[in-house]
């Protein structure tokens, strides 16, 4: 992703983006050292107003751990809500399942 960033931006801005990485994928991203990279890029491709869709299935990795690189690296974003796995793939623990949180770039 970080290869094409240019291109994805040149055909920005948009009122959605959806970040759905691999969690690991050997020489191209790793979630834990990678996914603030993302993070911290995507306001710049957000019309005001605009939504991000953050998703992570890694089981080793909560839901706090992206809403603190939010805060960290994008802290204009605006948590909306934690999504809800669909009832066809229920879990024991909802922080070890796929983790999908919505936020928004504020109108300005």
């Amino acid at each position: 992703i970080f290869k094409s960033w240019g291109k994805i931006k040149k055909m920005g801005p948009y009122d959605a983006v959806v970040v759905d990485p691999p969690s690991y994928q050997k020489g191209s991203f790793v979630a834990e050292k990678d996914y603030i990279k993302l993070i911290r890029r995507l306001p710049t491709l957000l019309l005001p107003g605009g939504y991000v869709l953050l998703c992570l299935n890694a089981p080793e990795l909560d839901s706090q751990f992206l809403q603190s690189q939010v805060t960290e690296a994008a802290p204009e974003l605006q948590f909306v809500k934690r999504l809800d796995n669909p009832p066809s793939f229920p879990v024991a623990d909802p922080e070890k399942a796929l983790k999908v949180l919505l936020y928004q770039l504020p109108m300005q």
